[in-house]
């Protein structure tokens, strides 16, 4: 099953850098056959600079509405902290890396 991140989630991710689950590669996974391969690497980025702000420009009292965006365009990969792409649909887990 996939794991959808919305926008607000893959900003918030930019900056606290979690622990993510994911699963191997398939030649891991055929290697391996019925046991699950997953593996934990830590968020570094992804690129957001083509996806609107995290919120719009708001005021004083009110801190901006989320924006509105279509899911299916958002950025499809992550890179971890060893500059490694992963496919976003692979991640099965999500932790706090503190």
């Amino acid at each position: 099953m996939e794991m959808k991140l919305t926008l607000a989630q893959r900003h918030l991710f930019n900056d606290s850098k979690p622990m993510i689950q994911i699963w191997g590669t398939d030649a891991e996974r055929e290697h391996h056959m019925h046991q699950d391969v997953k593996k934990w690497v830590q968020w570094d980025e992804c690129d957001l600079s083509d996806s609107p702000p995290y919120r719009l420009k708001g005021t004083m009292n009110a801190h901006g509405k989320f924006p509105t965006y279509k899911y299916e365009e958002l950025p499809t990969v992550f890179k971890d902290t060893n500059d490694n792409e992963h496919e976003i649909e692979d991640i099965t887990a999500y932790m706090s890396s503190k």
